[in-house]
């Protein structure tokens, strides 16, 4: 399980955005996401419970997320809107929690603070030089203190070894080492892309698929001839991916669905919409207890998903306007 480098457990169980590493971010292009993401300032970006959400945490996240890759500046928007949808629902599992009788008292938080101190006496740092972003406040630690206090005693009764075995069996192919061979086509937005223009180069890509299909032109040829990626030279042809750590994961979601030949319906990412080809397929060899730690963090998402989802009835959820986010119950990315 993921713990924050200072030794405290802040945001642990739960993987990050997405992966948004090597393969992709070379076909995007662009410059060093730890350059976009900037300093929010005390601009609100929502509210949950009436507790507000900073730019500046939203921000944060991201860079945290992708580190030093490049992405394309015409992800920044829908990178802030996942972040943002991320912390929405770590604070919905937060209000949970209060709503429940399961949020800790003062007392366990004090107790969670002093020894967060204690180790950083230990590595010769302290509180106020544990961070370099100033935003993080005392209120935020104390915030991201109660978040691991409480998440840890939900993954101890959730992450059963029964509930293991059974997302194994269910997921086989994503969890056993499995790698796909594929090619894609990537149309990529102009910077600062709007709604309509997303929505136009999904048409777009779907009337290439649609050409595909019905043998007009082959998948290499439509590569060459419509995708902005460098692999295009290569008729868009990638190689073969793991299921995570590699690509975007809604790029290799699409990609571990398809069967050898088929190409799959538009996937946006946030480096642009691709159409995705299964060339062929590699099976795995890993058993459950090879990957572990990789059910794990999948069942902690599930876990998220179902608390963050009852919890949105109870708590009111409201949006700036001021930093980009995803129109509720959709991927529809609303910007200011």
């Amino acid at each position: 399980m993921r713990r924050a480098s200072s030794g405290t457990r802040v945001w642990c169980g739960i993987p990050a955005i997405g992966a948004l590493v090597t393969l992709l971010a070379c076909d995007a292009g662009g410059l060093r996401a730890d350059d976009q993401a900037g300093s929010g300032g005390e601009t609100i970006a929502a509210t949950v419970g009436g507790e507000p959400i900073y730019a500046s945490e939203v921000a944060r996240f991201v860079k945290a997320t992708v580190r030093n890759q490049k992405v394309n500046p015409a992800a920044l928007a829908v990178l802030q809107a996942q972040a943002l949808a991320e912390i929405i629902d770590r604070r919905l599992v937060l209000a949970y929690a209060r709503r429940t009788g399961a949020y800790p008292s003062a007392a366990e938080i004090d107790a969670a603070m002093a020894g967060h101190k204690t180790r950083l006496a230990a590595e010769g740092r302290t509180l106020d030089g544990s961070t370099r972003e100033p935003s993080l406040s005392e209120a935020d630690l104390r915030r991201q203190l109660a978040w691991g206090l409480v998440w840890d005693k939900y993954l101890a009764k959730y992450l059963s070894a029964d509930r293991l075995a059974a997302c194994f069996e269910a997921r086989r192919r994503e969890f056993d080492g499995t790698e796909m061979d594929v090619s894609h086509i990537l149309l990529r937005p102009a910077p600062g892309a709007d709604r309509v223009q997303w929505d136009e180069l999904v048409k777009q890509a779907l009337a290439i698929r649609r050409s595909i299909i019905a043998g007009e032109i082959s998948f290499a040829d439509a590569a060459r001839k419509h995708s902005v990626g460098p692999s295009a030279k290569e008729g868009g042809h990638l190689g073969f991916i793991p299921r995570r750590g590699v690509m975007d994961e809604a790029f290799c979601r699409a990609a571990f669905a398809l069967e050898p030949g088929q190409v799959s319906q538009p996937v946006v990412t946030p480096f642009g919409v691709h159409l995705i080809r299964c060339e062929s397929i590699r099976p795995g060899t890993k058993q459950i207890a090879d990957v572990r730690k990789e059910l794990e963090e999948a069942l902690a998402r599930e876990l998220l998903d179902k608390i963050a989802r009852l919890e949105e009835h109870h708590t009111p959820l409201e949006f700036s306007g001021k930093v980009p986010h995803f129109k509720p119950g959709t991927r529809d990315l609303v910007t200011p």
